[in-house]
């Protein structure tokens, strides 16, 4: 049910904010900046049920949390340049969107690098 009310409130977004853009275009980007903001706000309840959760996971992983973080922090970086890049979009600034959409992408790559290392360390070590 609670899916269905953010799907409401993005479609209702939507269908107020094309005719504000043929009247003002600044207004459909507020508006649709806003609505962005309202099912952002409907995300952050969810994020109790994760916390309870990552708890579990710390409790699985000992004391060894750098995994976790990476994990928490690619999720991070991937919301965020996804919430920039659809308020980009919506600008009409795609390229902009782009650019914002590849720097995250290597921002995960780059933070995901020492888990691949330890990875590969410990395969070239039970290879001999």
């Amino acid at each position: 049910m609670e899916m269905i009310k953010i799907g409401l409130v993005g479609v209702i977004g939507i269908l107020l904010a094309v005719p504000l853009k043929s009247y003002k275009a600044e207004y459909g980007v507020y508006l649709g900046a806003a609505v962005c903001l309202v099912i952002l706000g409907y995300a952050i309840q969810y994020f109790g049920g994760i916390l309870s959760a990552i708890e579990q996971l710390r409790g699985y992983l000992k004391d060894n949390y750098s995994y976790l973080t990476v994990l928490l922090k690619a999720v991070g970086a991937t919301y965020a340049c996804e919430f920039c890049a659809g308020i980009c979009k919506d600008a009409g600034y795609g390229g902009i969107a782009g650019q914002v959409e590849m720097v995250g992408k290597l921002y995960i790559l780059l933070i995901g690098m020492p888990v691949l290392m330890a990875l590969l360390e410990s395969i070239r070590t039970i290879a001999g």
